[in-house]
């Protein structure tokens, strides 16, 4: 009772705390797929390339009472190049009530119900194509961090942003407090810490999660030098309770003679956990040469009156200065720059650094470990017991130390370097440590070198590209290579802004090491004889401004296609009929070829707004690449001002996917995996609904929503985003996002 009162006073108080400051728009993005007015598809070229302003509400020069100037500008970086591109910034409160979803903004993820849970999304086409190094990870995305969606930021001002989120339940609910600080030591060197907590106490037994992650980063920006570093270290801790025992409990509850609650039910285990660090450090940095250019900025008055000159361009210009700094240098000064220098201090002329060429160096480290427990037998749950002991402690270790050179010729210096080049040698050394038996661990270890090249176009106008090609060996397999490209294409036509993105890649990889090798107590696999995966992408994705219309397609075909499965043995037994489980590796002897088609389409009459994204898939393999035919994301809500101060979004959203078998999960593995032949239970078939208030004061955001309000027991077929682990039911959530300077 404590805690509901003092979550009303927060939200009473709020207002009158928000009107009595004046605070900057946040800049916390919505995941890729989304800008900040309405959803659809991540456009790194949607600004002109570098950083993104946000600044205060004052106009410049003046000054705010405290005398606290405001300013902040937030961009991420290229994790192998350094490279520095803009973001879209989310300024307005809009999705603000979905970006804590595991599930995802548009519920397009399969989660085991509860917060921060292991995900994986229903939609090919935003799967990564390449297999990372530590596979564990992977399913956590939701909350890890990678370094390239990092947010650097350089400040006028010590900069805060605090994000909480609440579920209206004592006993199972869920809560997150997200924290973001900014300052800088100096006009060109930012720092920031990062600091995330999320704990999900679960509405169904054993299946909690706690997670925490605290991030050091900052960066340089100076004309020559750049750099940018972070320090990470993640936690992450799962209960697993294997799911329900029996599905019937939440599709058919009037089968059993007594009423369970969520908590209630009872589930396969309830002494698991598996426990995960990820932790490491990034340090990308840059040194370029050039030359300084002059800039000429004539008043106006003495350009309205000074004579045409003999040639036009920007070279007679030149050569004015040219015998300007001759003439000086002639009257005894023998540094042509510092000539400039004292020319440059002239109300018509200023001066810039253009690089020619730049030094990359990148340095990654990562120490990587994760441990499944259990505190009870477990062979009444998989089918294998590889060596003795009645608990279960698997250890887990993975160490990746990558260092990347390279050499950049910049696009533009002149006229005849219309685009850049780019080349680069990376060294990676892995060593990995794995269970042997009760107490005995086996280590392993390997090198790999790439090699590779870039042609890229990033400052036209209208037309964009990038071209690459890479190979790599470990020494023992040769063969590794991806070529890809990608480019954008901008036109104005008929007033409107149109927009085409293409992309293309082919890679060829190797599985990486725990497709191949992984020992533990329940799970073991040796598999040095799986080829080489080849794929091959082809997309592109077209918008329309006016129309805010936006269509992605995506085909992909695939050859050796390596994924995960899972094995079911049927066990009978006087209490009932039981499967015994076991999960690999296999790898499909047909091409898989995957066809993907999205459409976002926008809608406002009025007050009245309505959104859609609609996307249509299938595969060729469904028992190798299980996949929804349909998946919907629908978004209807009214928006308005109350006292030309307070911005309201009422509405309601609904996400909907036609049935499908979907993947199922695997406690000891951590990941999930196609289900068994023996055990086939399709999910979806069932839209699930939320309605809300979502609201923004003062650049303060916060909502109330009724999530899943057409919850009800004994929906067959319903409820279910993942084989025997139901979607949380009804519940109450609220949050709120507060920045500002100090």
């Amino acid at each position: 009772m404590k805690k509901y009162l003092f979550i009303t006073l927060l939200f009473l108080l709020l207002p009158a705390m928000a009107l009595g400051q004046d605070f900057p728009d946040t800049y916390n993005r919505l995941p890729s797929g989304t800008d900040s007015r309405r959803h659809g598809f991540s456009d790194p070229d949607d600004d002109e390339m570098g950083t993104t302003n946000v600044f205060g509400t004052h106009k410049k020069g003046d000054k705010k009472k405290d005398d606290i100037p405001t300013g902040l500008r937030v961009w991420e970086t290229d994790s192998r190049f350094g490279g520095v591109d803009s973001v879209q910034i989310d300024t307005f409160s809009h999705h603000f009530q979905n970006v804590n979803f595991t599930e995802g903004i548009f519920g397009q993820y399969n989660t085991l119900g509860n917060m921060g849970s292991p995900r994986l999304s229903r939609l090919f086409a935003d799967r990564s194509t390449d297999m990372s190094y530590f596979i564990f990870a992977d399913p956590y995305d939701f909350f890890i961090t990678p370094f390239n969606r990092l947010h650097f930021t350089n400040t006028k001002s010590p900069f805060t942003n605090i994000s909480y989120h609440e579920t209206l339940s004592g006993d199972n609910g869920e809560d997150r407090i997200r924290a973001i600080y900014a300052i800088n030591a100096g006009k060109d060197i930012g720092f920031g810490l990062k600091l995330d907590y999320l704990y999900g106490r679960g509405y169904y037994g054993y299946q909690s999660t706690s997670d925490f992650n605290a991030t050091l980063f900052g960066s340089i920006l100076k004309e020559q030098y750049k750099a940018h570093f972070a320090f990470f270290s993640n936690y992450l801790k799962t209960a697993e309770n294997g799911g329900i025992e029996d599905d019937e409990y939440v599709t058919n509850p009037e089968n059993f003679p007594q009423k369970y609650g969520t908590k209630d039910i009872p589930t396969r285990l309830s002494k698991v956990w598996n426990k995960m660090h990820v932790d490491g450090l990034q340090w990308t940095h840059r040194y370029s040469v050039g030359f300084r250019r002059v800039i000429h900025v004539p008043d106006s008055a003495a350009a309205a009156d000074a004579p045409a000159p003999a040639s036009s361009g920007g070279d007679s210009v030149l050569a004015a200065i040219q015998n300007r700094l001759a003439a000086q240098a002639g009257k005894g000064s023998n540094d042509s720059l510092t000539a400039l220098a004292d020319t440059s201090k002239t109300k018509d002329l200023k001066t810039e650094f253009v690089p020619v060429t730049s030094f990359l160096h990148s340095l990654r480290i990562e120490d990587n470990s994760r441990r499944f427990l259990a505190n009870e037998d477990l062979s009444d749950f998989y089918l294998n017991r590889f060596f003795e002991g009645d608990s279960t402690l698997d250890k887990i270790h993975h160490t990746r130390i990558s260092n990347l050179l390279g050499v950049e010729l910049h696009e533009g210096f002149n006229k005849w370097a219309m685009a850049g080049i780019r080349l680069y040698a990376q060294h990676d050394y892995h060593s990995y440590e794995l269970p042997a038996g009760y107490r005995l661990f086996e280590k392993f270890s390997e090198n790999r070198i790439t090699l590779g090249g870039q042609i890229f176009k990033q400052r036209g106008r209208n037309i964009n590209y990038t071209l690459e090609a890479e190979t790599s060996s470990d020494g023992d397999s040769w063969g590794d290579f991806r070529l890809r490209g990608e480019g954008l294409l901008k036109v104005r036509f008929l007033g409107d802004s149109l927009r085409l993105k293409v992309h293309g890649s082919v890679t060829a990889q190797k599985p990486t090491f725990f497709y191949r090798t992984y020992h533990s107590k329940w799970l073991w696999w040796d598999h040095d004889d799986l080829d080489k995966q080849l794929t091959t992408r082809l997309g592109a994705t077209f918008s329309s401004e006016k129309t805010r219309t936006r269509l992605k397609v995506d085909l992909q075909n695939v050859e050796k296609y390596t994924y995960f499965a899972t094995t079911a043995n049927l066990m009978k037994s006087q209490s009932g009929d039981y499967y015994l489980y076991d999960t690999d590796v296999r790898q499909s002897s047909s091409n898989l070829q995957l066809v993907s088609a999205t459409l976002c389409q926008d809608f406002t009459l009025g007050p009245l707004n309505w959104e859609s994204q609609v996307t249509y898939q299938t595969s060729t393999d469904e028992e190798v690449m299980p996949l929804p035919k349909l998946s919907l994301y629908s978004n209807l809500y009214l928006l308005f001002r109350i006292a030309k101060v307070l911005r309201v979004e009422l509405g309601g959203d609904v996400r909907y996917f036609t049935s499908y078998y979907a993947p199922t999960y695997s406690p000891a593995l951590g990941m999930y995996a196609n289900q068994p032949e023996a055990e086939r239970i399709e999910v979806g078939n069932y839209p699930i609904v939320d309605v809300y208030a979502n609201l923004h004061l003062k650049h303060t955001r916060f909502y109330f929503m009724a999530s899943h309000v057409n919850y009800s027991k004994g929906s067959s077929g319903c409820q279910f985003l993942v084989p025997h682990y139901p979607v949380n039911p009804f519940v109450i959530r609220l949050g709120l996002s507060w920045n500002f300077f100090n």
